[in-house]
């Protein structure tokens, strides 16, 4: 089987680069093992964390020289970040961020968090724009979403944020069933006039409220029944991200699959690459485990397989290495050096990743790949969580590696 392009893994990055490549005109095919991490997604993308009054290009020029976003180069980073966004409106969100700095975000634990580029319905704000009267919504039963917790956050804060729980008889119902009562069990009947009851019952109780926080828990196949919800309250409000599983999460993964194949693109699900033939610097094919001695052939491949997380890295005592190729590997000090055991500090082991050259382009051995790219957060150097960058990364990087691809 032979195709323009082969991407392994079918989350974020996979699925950004992917349909770059395919609005093209390019024949295109994800590989993809299982779960992305895009379903737990807070509904959100971190560029970089920033200081207070920094834009992103101060901020990037402060990263070690071998994070992604110095190999891909500073100016080349708006445009790109442009078109993350633009992507991601042609496939049908409603996103909200501004190209050069970070807004605020509220998080399932009721802190505050920088970040880039967001959903629309979620919380999305600069710090003096926050009203001091919120109402945090709870339902009843709904254990993923601690409405006190996040009140008492921002009560910290100066706010003055109170709680209320609601209920409709769908959820009472819900709760008696032998189904978990998690976001995603609840979103499916959260649409229609099971929005509207829903809506009168936190309106009865909002009169002394200037914003409104709900639960993510509204439009998991699209995003209507979010939208109708905060059109009928009769206050400004917007959602927070619940504990896992994401409702905004899959709908993302939903909606960018969609997109993906009406464009023609191929998706193989719960298969994984276990192998590839490579010849004269370039990868020729991939096998998987699900269709044997098969070849998967194409001009160029990505691997957007995720970190250790998604199994694009693996570890033992002894190294760290990449699973389907054995692909160089940066990553410095034996196994007791690789994390902190300090929790909340810096880990080690977060920076690490498949060794790239400044097109992403990855090695074998200590040769370059022609043909052959990583992206996301299987790429070293970005240490996401100190720098604020998961989601940047996975995109930027995507969007980067499909322009390089398109211009050959």
């Amino acid at each position: 089987m032979k195709y323009d392009d082969i991407i392994i893994g079918g989350g974020l990055s996979g699925l950004l680069c992917a349909i770059s490549l395919a609005e093209k005109g390019r024949k295109c095919l994800i590989i993809s093992q299982g779960q992305s991490t895009l379903n737990f997604s807070s509904g959100s993308f971190e560029f970089i964390n920033t200081r207070e009054g920094e834009d992103f290009a101060q901020a990037v020029s402060a990263l070690p020289a071998l994070h992604p976003y110095r190999k891909i180069g500073a100016e080349r980073l708006p445009r790109l970040r442009a078109s993350v966004a633009s992507l991601m409106e042609r496939a049908g969100f409603k996103m909200v961020g501004d190209n050069d700095r970070n807004h605020w975000r509220i998080t399932p634990f009721g802190a505050l968090k920088q970040t880039w580029l967001s959903l629309a319905e979620m919380t999305h704000f600069q710090k003096e724009e926050l009203p001091k009267r919120i109402l945090v919504v709870d339902i009843r039963g709904y254990m993923d979403f601690n409405a006190s917790f996040i009140a008492s956050s921002l009560c910290q804060m100066g706010l003055q944020a109170t709680t209320c729980e609601v209920y409709v008889l769908e959820t009472e119902r819900l709760r008696d069933n032998a189904s978990e009562f998690r976001s995603a069990n609840i979103a499916r009947i959260f649409n229609g006039y099971t929005v509207d009851r829903l809506a009168c019952a936190v309106n009865e109780q909002a009169e002394n409220a200037d914003l409104i926080l709900l639960p993510a828990v509204f439009g998991l196949e699209k995003e209507e029944p979010a939208c109708r919800m905060l059109e009928k309250l009769s206050k400004p409000a917007a959602f927070i991200p619940t504990m896992s599983p994401s409702v905004p999460g899959i709908r993302m993964q939903r909606l960018l699959k969609q997109r993906f194949i009406s464009l023609g693109g191929m998706f193989i699900s719960a298969d994984t690459v276990c192998g590839g033939e490579v010849a004269d610097g370039r990868l020729v094919s991939v096998r998987t485990l699900n269709h044997g001695d098969t070849r998967f052939e194409a001009d160029h491949f990505v691997f957007a397989c995720g970190s250790f997380f998604s199994n694009g890295l693996k570890a033992t005592q002894d190294k760290v290495y990449e699973p389907v190729l054995g692909l160089d590997v940066e990553y410095e000090g034996s196994h007791g050096e690789w994390f902190d055991p300090d929790v909340f500090a810096e880990q080690p082991y977060m920076s690490f990743g498949v060794r790239t050259d400044n097109q992403l382009r990855v090695s074998l051995n200590g040769q370059t790949l022609e043909n052959a790219y990583a992206v996301g957060q299987l790429l070293s150097g970005a240490s996401p969580i100190k720098s604020g960058c998961t989601g940047g990364v996975s995109a930027v990087s995507a969007v980067y590696v499909a322009e390089l691809i398109n211009q050959q």
